[in-house]
């Protein structure tokens, strides 16, 4: 099946996890569940942006003019004189405009003559440099919106509106198992002949953190029906099972044939693209289980694709996949058609604004650098073959990278 109808039939098992209240600093990278209203209007009154001095704009048609300093006002303390004609009071920056004001004159802009009188030398116009009371958001307006993912200025602007815990929904636990005979585990040793390291298993660990979901333990089975059924087991209480590797034709390949002894229930295996293509995807009671290749960029990009964004809307998020974003290419690619790619790229504005992209080099799903070097993937549709230099093309902006 194609890409879509892979995604259309894995969304179709999705449930969505219940919630829970968190306080702010709990709180990142979940998904809120409510929206978040302005308790009071944000800001609640007019303030100014500048360390300087509050005055009467129509004091100041002469420049320079000379103004009475009758106090001062700090951030935090509620004023309680007025600003008189001929008259000016000291002020810092967030410090409440007191009544007869209607601008503030930086610092910069005057000379002290002494400890009464202050000397204007530039006249501001009306209104400058006074934040306006409600100029971010108007008292019991929404400000967050349910299913928003929850980053730093999120979680600055909940607080903002006066929330100091939040409804969001609970992370779902992500079953990390990693297949095959191949795997060098100790680290602390030389890598015997005819093994490699594991780098599914932290890549995937890690792809599941940047998620917001969690994983209670990331396990490696050998190519042996046994001790991958033992895994399996172990991994069946996480409300996701990810399998890495065993689930193509091979002889050791023995991830359907297991699962399917457990009464999993296969919702498709293979899907029209590379790299990634045996996929598998079922579910094994009300658990979601992905069976992923075993190829490390195989596996990092599947899991991009189908398993980060079940995560996503599993906790509630409304946008779950990146933007898709036009640019062209800086070189041509090869790719047959009937397949759709995944092209690891790296893209770059031009002074121009013209976004180019260009691939990050060899293609195949064994070299991890591939994907350590892109900022993105560029999409290449079943019906493409060999688009060339200077052909527009769709990319995706990886989740862990900038485009600069």
């Amino acid at each position: 099946m194609t890409p879509k109808e892979a995604f259309q039939k894995i969304h179709s098992e999705i449930s969505v996890m219940p919630t829970e209240k968190l306080s702010l600093r709990e709180a990142f990278g979940r998904v809120l569940r409510e929206d978040i209203v302005a308790q009071e209007a944000i800001p609640p009154f007019d303030n100014s942006a500048m360390d300087g001095f509050a005055v009467r704009a129509d004091d100041l048609t002469q420049l320079p003019t000379d103004l009475h300093l009758e106090g001062e006002l700090a951030a935090g303390e509620a004023p309680n004189i007025e600003v008189k004609p001929g008259a000016c009071i000291r002020i810092m920056t967030g410090a409440q405009i007191p009544l007869g004001a209607d601008a503030v004159v930086p610092l910069e802009w005057t000379t002290e003559i002494n400890q009464e009188t202050v000397r204007i030398r530039r006249k501001p116009e009306r209104g400058t440099y006074i934040r306006r009371a409600a100029k971010d958001a108007s008292q019991g307006t929404t400000v967050v919106k349910s299913g928003t993912r929850i980053t730093p200025p999120v979680i600055g602007m909940i607080a903002a509106a006066g929330y100091d815990k939040i409804k969001v929904g609970k992370s779902p636990s992500v079953a990390v198992i990693v297949t095959g005979n191949e795997l060098h585990l100790d680290m602390t040793s030389p890598l015997p002949p005819a093994r490699i390291y594991d780098a599914n298993g932290p890549g995937l660990f890690a792809q599941v953190l940047e998620a917001g979901a969690i994983v209670p333990d990331s396990e490696v089975a050998r190519d042996n029906r046994d001790d991958l059924a033992d895994q399996i087991r172990r991994g069946m209480d996480a409300d996701v099972m990810v399998i890495s590797g065993g689930v193509s034709v091979g002889k050791y390949d023995f991830v359907q044939e297991v699962l399917e002894r457990m009464e999993f229930e296969k919702r498709f295996w293979r899907v029209r693209q590379r790299p990634g293509g045996p996929m598998l995807f079922g579910v094994l009671g009300s658990q979601l289980v992905f069976g992923l290749p075993g190829n490390p960029v195989s596996s990092a990009i599947c899991f991009q694709q189908y398993v980060r964004p079940t995560l996503l809307t599993m906790m509630g998020a409304v946008e779950i996949h990146p933007p898709r974003m036009k640019a062209k290419l800086g070189s041509s690619v090869r790719k047959k058609a009937g397949l759709y790619h995944f092209v690891r790229g790296k893209a770059k504005w031009r002074e121009s604004g013209q976004l180019i992209v260009h691939t990050t080099g060899p293609q195949a799903s064994n070299l991890y650098s591939s994907l350590q070097h892109a900022n993105c993937l560029i999409h290449l549709e079943e019906e493409a073959i060999d688009p060339s230099e200077g052909e527009e093309v769709i990319i995706t902006p990886l989740p862990w990278a900038v485009i600069g």
